[in-house]
């Protein structure tokens, strides 16, 4: 797929055509890729565009504990279908992280999975430099 509208290169240029928009966004990823626990926001942000773009994956980080485990089974589910995403899940994921901790979890993979798909269907590069998925 190509870029469009404008060809842009980069997600930062296709955001600066509202940039109103940008900024506040960069602001709330990077916060909440802060408050995820560990390297959850890293982990997440792999599998997220592994199942995307076919791209990359885990194995850069080696063993994974249990509550990176349930970190992407949630993520997974996520991904192919929200609605799955049930109590036996996020029991699995509260039994490791705070509540806090959990909901920055979720707004980190709903970052990841719209900001890829973005880029996917804009005909970005991935912006994986960055870590802000």
């Amino acid at each position: 797929m190509t870029g469009w509208p404008g060809g842009h290169a980069s997600e930062a240029s296709l955001l600066a055509v509202r940039s109103g928009l940008a900024e506040p966004l960069a602001d709330l990823r990077a916060q909440t890729r802060h408050e995820c626990p560990g390297r959850t926001a890293a982990i997440i942000d792999a599998r997220i565009g592994q199942m995307i773009t076919g791209q990359g994956g885990l194995e850069p980080f080696g063993e994974l504990t249990d509550a990176e485990q349930a970190v992407v089974a949630v993520a997974e589910q996520f991904l192919l279908d929200a609605h799955g995403v049930d109590d036996a899940l996020m029991a699995r994921l509260t039994a490791s992280y705070t509540p806090a901790e959990t909901i920055a979890i979720m707004f980190q993979l709903a970052f990841a999975d719209g900001f890829t798909k973005l880029r996917r269907v804009m005909g970005l590069p991935s912006d994986h430099q960055g870590g802000d998925d």
